[in-house]
């Protein structure tokens, strides 16, 4: 599965890179081969001008492509190495949308003579740029205002909605190019391989970010069925609807709900699946740590839901050795425990171990649960308690001596990690330094709109 993986890894990379391969192709073979031998340095820059606003607008396209939410894509890499990659990108579209519009400007005030004021005339003389512009403003104010919403830590559904004006902000684009571009107006070929890339990705995203998550809903009928108070911090929420047995999902991986009530209905957010859907229903298991999980306790049974997805690529297809273990840190045991249901499922017997963090007992999710999984298993199961003095177990953080003495094969296991980001990048570095080959350490971020 992960030879698999990997194949179809280099094969969505080498169409990524190809298609930037023909881009810069069609550029060289049209009038940029004149310009490119013609020995004036300002006729050169002018050439690369253009061809940085080809480049930008791949890379715009590419956003809305990696975002789309595509079954064809986001499986082989995942949503949150998606969405690191969106972010980058997202970095790069800007640099190259503003290098491309000043050196437009800088170049024909060059080659005319007439100064800054006279090639900026020039250029929003020409049809369309205003649309240009306006988009241009668009994508900057939604990258800036992004970086302030991460930082601040603000709310999820801000940078949700600020992301929205990139739709606006693509639209006003092709217009400009399709009649000014001297790439594309003298070449036909060239103008129907541009216009096959805007099609591309406006159908990825309509099909399967928009027109996917509507067919779900309007097939299954999702509605919540309870709300189930797991601990003092932490709430389970239970789902149903009607031809729930088809609706199915690996191990590991996690939906994007929207609540339709007064209260969340502008809301979409990720939660790992805490139970693997069946014939009557599925789950997932909430930690209240702020103004929307704070609230979700107050859900109403027959709530409509709408639900995208199964997401993600942390599942067992990763596997590359015959035994695991299994590290969660608080609600990241919700992904772990349904890859323990399905081992339980499959009957694989006496190849896990499982190290779970947490701060007490009462603290301590779906341990309930996952006991008599463990036990059909042979699992061991050591909850390490940071914040509990009297308990008997193992006390303290998972850490290197932990896993060291708990787990003394551990070179030889895969290892899935899910928990807080700090938690994991420790526990990762000290995995690498037991032996543990980074290859067999597997871990999912489900924060899509931070690194």
């Amino acid at each position: 599965m992960a030879l698999n993986r990997t194949v179809k890894k280099t094969a969505a990379w080498t169409f990524w890179a190809a298609n930037l391969a023909i881009i810069v192709w069609f550029w060289t073979s049209g009038n940029a081969s004149i310009e490119l031998t013609s020995g004036d340095w300002v006729t050169i820059w002018h050439a690369f001008a253009r061809l940085l606003g080809l480049l930008a607008t791949f890379c715009a396209l590419t956003q809305f492509v990696l975002m789309g939410r595509a079954s064809w894509l986001e499986p082989i890499f995942g949503m949150d190495r998606l969405a690191i990659f969106h972010r980058r990108n997202g970095v790069a579209t800007i640099l190259l949308i503003m290098a491309h519009s000043s050196s437009m400007v800088v170049t024909h005030a060059l080659l005319t003579g007439r100064g800054l004021v006279g090639g900026a005339e020039i250029v929003f003389g020409l049809p369309f740029i205003w649309w240009a512009a306006a988009a241009e403003t668009l994508f900057i104010v939604t990258v800036f205002t992004s970086i302030i919403i991460v930082r601040k830590h603000l709310k999820f559904e801000w940078w949700y909605a600020v992301h929205m004006f990139n739709y606006l902000a693509i639209v006003l684009v092709p217009f400009h190019q399709f009649l000014n571009g001297d790439d594309l107006v003298s070449n036909t070929v060239f103008r129907y391989y541009w216009l096959a890339l805007y099609i591309f990705a406006a159908l990825t995203v309509l099909i399967w970010r928009f027109g996917r998550t509507l067919w779900l809903y309007w097939y299954f009928r999702f509605r919540v069925e309870k709300v189930v108070q797991e601990t003092p911090t932490a709430a389970s929420v239970y789902f149903t609807g009607r031809n729930l047995q088809k609706f199915t999902s690996k191990a590991g991986k996690f939906i994007l709900v929207r609540f339709f009530d007064k209260q969340r209905v502008w809301q979409e957010h990720p939660f790992s699946l805490s139970m693997l859907p069946n014939k009557d229903h599925f789950r997932i298991t909430v930690r209240q740590l702020g103004d929307f999980t704070n609230s979700v306790p107050a859900i109403k049974p027959g709530t409509p839901v709408w639900v995208s997805g199964p997401f993600g690529a942390f599942t067992h297809d990763l596997q590359t050795k015959q035994k695991v273990l299994y590290i969660a840190g608080g609600i990241g045991i919700t992904p772990l425990r349904t890859m323990i249901e399905e081992r339980a499922s499959h009957n694989q017997k006496d190849t896990a171990i499982m190290l779970y963090g947490n701060r007490t007992e009462a603290d301590t999710a779906l341990m309930g649960e996952l006991k008599p999984l463990a036990a059909k298993i042979n699992m061991p199961i050591y909850n390490v308690l940071s914040d509990q003095q009297n308990y008997s177990g193992e006390k303290g953080f998972i850490d290197k001596e932990k896993i060291a003495r708990l787990v003394p094969d551990v070179a030889e296991r895969d290892v899935f990690l899910c928990g807080p980001p700090p938690m994991m990048w420790g526990i990762k570095k000290a995995l690498v330094e037991l032996g543990v080959p980074e290859k067999q350490v597997h871990y999912e971020r489900f924060a899509l709109h931070k690194d």
